[in-house]
């Protein structure tokens, strides 16, 4: 959870004014931040509660937003302004105030002019910071949005046709002639091979046989030799 979502959850459920109720404190046009907002790592740390706006000596100081006046006076040293918002507070210095304790205020009403003095920066400036009990948190979000863009994925044009599919290669007649007729061949050529190496294993077997073992006379083939003249 961002810190800008953790605000406005805060907001919510305080019955805070949203986001369209903010404004600069300074302005307009609105001021130029002359140092960011950099929490401290534990409350008694070094850090900057805060921002710093550009302003010069004079120049009205307006409530952020609605709320309730707090405390205006000047603590040491420097005129202090702070403006309860239901769970938030913003503190406004150095200012010399034109409220007093306990008034109610809308976003946008004086409150007072900003101080002459460098007592916190080197070139006239306002203070502005905000609180949610002993959290500081960053005014800035208050009035700056912060946009999270999506890509855009490109939509198919509803003119566009789909392309048509290609046609799947048929085998002409021909051809399909030419290959049942060769795989007709084969298979002729390989039944007569093996036909004639049948008829070949067959033969070879019988002469075989009928040749008499060594030692045995073949008595008929005596006798033919005798008769023949």
């Amino acid at each position: 959870m961002t810190l800008l979502t953790l605000l406005l959850t805060c907001m919510i459920a305080a019955g805070t004014p949203g986001l369209d109720a903010w404004r600069w404190p300074l302005g307009p046009p609105a001021p130029r931040v002359l140092r960011a907002f950099a929490p401290p790592s534990s409350p008694w740390g070094p850090g900057h509660r805060g921002v710093d706006l550009a302003g010069r000596p004079g120049q009205a100081v307006y409530a952020a937003g609605p709320g309730r006046v707090s405390y205006a006076d000047r603590l040491a040293g420097r005129g202090v302004v702070a403006i309860d918002h239901g769970a938030l507070r913003t503190t406004y210095l150095p200012v010399r105030p034109s409220v007093h304790v306990g008034r109610r205020v809308a976003s946008g009403t004086r409150i007072g002019v900003l101080e002459d003095g460098l007592l916190h920066c080197r070139v006239p400036c306002l203070h502005w910071g905000l609180r949610r009990g002993a959290l500081y948190l960053d005014p800035l979000n208050l009035v700056q949005r912060q946009v999270r863009l999506f890509p855009q994925w490109p939509r198919p044009s509803p003119a566009a046709s789909p392309s048509p599919e290609r046609p799947q290669p048929r085998m002409a007649l021909r051809d399909a002639t030419t290959a049942t007729g060769g795989a007709l061949t084969g298979m002729v050529l390989t039944l007569t091979m093996a036909f004639v190496w049948r008829r070949t294993r067959i033969r070879f077997r019988l002469h075989r046989r009928r040749r008499p073992p060594p030692g045995v006379i073949n008595l008929a083939h005596e006798r033919r030799l005798r008769r023949t003249p």
